[in-house]
């Protein structure tokens, strides 16, 4: 879902998708980061490991000063960051092409997001009894 910004990634991938290994080093000097020169090859960078999200988050936790109270660890984790944009997923696009995002069946989506179908249900019998009150 998220390409790598690792530098020795990168520049590994970049390298062996050239023509030539000696026009890597002379298109490097064009670029200022190897993702721009991929990005221009149109060489597909490979996902961030789920290790390498990790350590970004952690990062990202401790820059924050985020404090986490969670048994298995002290930082923001990627399955929060998951849930968080199946759950925007959800509310802006509805359960299918969330399934789709998500790589999930959409029985699975529904499941695991049910709570938003009953948030809207509270809407919408609110508003029917507001109507009622009204007349």
């Amino acid at each position: 879902m998220f390409p790598t910004f690792d530098q020795r990634t990168l520049a590994a991938l970049v390298k062996g998708q050239l023509d030539k290994p000696k026009t890597h080093d002379q298109q490097r000097e064009e670029y200022a980061r190897d993702f721009l020169l991929a990005l221009d090859k149109d060489i597909c960078p490979s996902s961030i490991t789920t290790d390498g999200a990790r350590s970004i988050l952690r990062r990202l936790s401790n820059a924050a000063e985020i404090e986490i109270e969670h048994p298995k660890h002290d930082y923001l984790a990627p399955h929060g960051g998951r849930r968080g944009m199946g759950e925007i997923l959800v509310r802006s696009f509805g359960y299918t092409v969330a399934a789709r995002y998500l790589d999930n069946s959409e029985k699975m989506v529904r499941k695991r997001y049910s709570h938003i179908e009953a948030d809207e249900l509270g809407d919408l019998a609110t508003e029917a009894i507001a109507e009622v009150d009204s007349i």
